[in-house]
């Protein structure tokens, strides 16, 4: 923890950007503490205290997924013409109010509305921020900031989740409705300091141009959106397949699962800025990609193997396939990063990037039903999943050349685009 620690304290001392790349990262901590908290103690104050069914709380969280997949790409249209820091500012404050109002949910048609007000927005902030990184720090220094933000949130949703136990222990409404309440608290904080942000490059704001489908037309950037989206399945697997794999097909302890999210979570802290080095240019987020899909699929295989293990072999070949999961996770991260900010239609950025995390929303929710029947299915599941990781990991140089290629027919091509020729 020392180590971790100390980890932090050097990110927070070395943020590319000066002051702007530090309070970047203070909002990422910020959001990442706040929505920690709240994801621990959610399920309990619905089931408890508002006293909803689990098909109930599932019905809610459905319809606002379907709900914000439906506004993910109107909202990145708006950016684009006022600037993803107001449409930020926005979503921020939206999202404080709706959870001032959620601890005061008392039935079924009060939670509803809640979350379905909350779906409008949910896909929106996280284009919004990484836009806005595009647009506050230096081009060569992006994927870097964005690799230290991913960092700091990994230690905020830890420090958020301890924050949520508390709400736990004291297992009250009112425990609850604190926790509920720090989070809208942590939104309006977040929205303060976004409004506060200077930018390097602020938008002109057209309010009368006119929507592009272009984004839809554009094959290397849809099939580059859909690999990286394939390849974010290892959020699943961390939350849902490894687990139900050591409960249900090997003979070591449940009590393994913590300790192994642990050292997920560590790494990832560790090594996410090292890990998006020379991911600044489309050759190299598409090497990225590649040892993302071929780290997962070696994750899949090691799997594989630990049912048929001694206990304190598979103990090591769980750890194993967990080290090669977070580095599937790290290099997924960085080369998603630099290859959707590099794809990106200068002056698009907004509406790329939306439905560019509309990939990543999509695989949230076919994942959990595509990892169940992985696990269901037993080795032939687990070699099928590695053989997608691998052949999604390993298209992504071609398709890099195939987006260069498009971007040297356009009119006003993307400068750092065309440096990576």
């Amino acid at each position: 923890m020392s180590a971790l620690w100390q980890r932090v304290r050097g990110l927070r001392g070395s943020v590319p950007g000066g002051p702007v790349g530090r309070r970047l990262a203070v909002m990422a901590m910020i959001d990442a503490v706040g929505t920690g908290a709240f994801l621990a103690v959610s399920v309990p104050f619905v089931t408890r205290s508002v006293h909803l069914s689990e098909h109930n709380l599932g019905f809610g969280l459905g319809l606002s997924a379907a709900i914000a997949l439906g506004t993910a790409i109107p909202i990145g249209i708006l950016a684009d013409r006022i600037g993803p820091k107001k449409v930020l500012v926005g979503v921020s404050l939206w999202r404080s109010v709706c959870f001032v109002v959620y601890p005061f949910v008392q039935n079924l048609w009060q939670f509803l509305t809640v979350v379905c007000l909350l779906g409008l927005v949910d896909k929106a902030a996280a284009p919004m921020e990484q836009a806005l990184v595009g647009q506050a720090v230096p081009t060569t220094e992006r994927v870097k900031v964005v690799a230290i933000l991913r960092s700091m949130r990994n230690v905020g949703f830890t420090v958020g989740a301890l924050l949520g136990g508390v709400g736990l222990l004291i297992d009250t409404r009112t425990g609850y409705g604190v926790i509920l309440l720090l989070n809208a608290a942590s939104f309006a904080v977040l929205a303060t300091l976004a409004s506060r942000l200077p930018l390097l490059n602020a938008p002109t704001g057209n309010l009368r141009r006119r929507f592009s489908v272009n984004v839809l037309r554009d094959g290397s950037f849809l099939s580059f959106a859909g690999i990286n989206a394939v390849l974010t399945m290892h959020m699943t697997l961390l939350s849902i397949g490894i687990p139900l794999w050591i409960v249900g097909h090997t003979n070591v302890s449940a009590a393994l699962i913590s300790p192994l999210v642990a050292v997920n979570t560590v790494l990832a802290v560790l090594l996410q800025v090292r890990a998006s080095r020379g991911t600044d240019d489309i050759q190299g987020a598409a090497r990225a990609l590649v040892r993302a899909g071929l780290s997962l699929a070696v994750c899949c295989l090691l799997l594989v193997t630990a049912p048929g293990l001694p206990v304190v072999l598979a103990v090591g070949a769980l750890l194993l396939a967990m080290i090669a999961l977070t580095g599937g996770e790290l290099w997924q991260s960085a080369g998603g990063w630099g290859g959707s900010y590099l794809l990106a239609v200068p002056g698009q950025e907004g509406v790329y990037l939306s439905v560019f995390w509309l990939g990543v929303a999509v695989q949230q929710i076919a994942a959990p039903i595509v990892v169940s029947l992985v696990v269901t299915a037993g080795t032939t599941g687990w070699v099928a999943l590695a053989a997608l990781f691998a052949a999604s990991g390993l298209a992504a140089p071609a398709i890099g050349r195939w987006a260069q290629a498009q971007a040297a027919r356009r009119p006003q091509q993307d400068p750092s685009l065309a440096e990576a020729t």
